[in-house]
């Protein structure tokens, strides 16, 4: 019974001692690390999910805010949406008058 329990415990750690480790690699070029498992390249992320490259963290940054809203941006964005309100209204009044809505 134990050569039995014995040969069964091998025998189903058999798949997890035939896989081989992956390697790392990194890419010369672009200084990103990947796992290299048979043929087989995949990116290696970091824990906070950003892939392991050196230019991730810059890219991921969010971009300066260098210039800031001003009186004239609000008037255009408010002049525009009281342009759009004017042309639904035109809109909703010829289907009104066709009939149609």
């Amino acid at each position: 019974m134990r050569t039995v329990t014995l040969i069964a415990g091998l025998l189903s750690i058999a798949p997890a001692l035939a896989q081989e480790a992956p390697s790392v690699w990194r890419d010369p070029e672009g200084g990103c690390t990947y796992l290299k498992l048979g043929d087989t390249l995949s990116l290696r992320y970091q824990r906070d999910g950003l892939p392991d490259c050196p230019d991730a963290r810059r890219e991921a940054a969010p971009p300066d805010q260098t210039g800031s809203v001003t009186r004239d941006d609000v008037r255009d964005v408010t002049r525009a949406i009281e342009n759009l309100n004017r042309k639904l209204d035109d809109l909703r009044r010829e289907y009104e008058r066709r009939g149609r809505f």
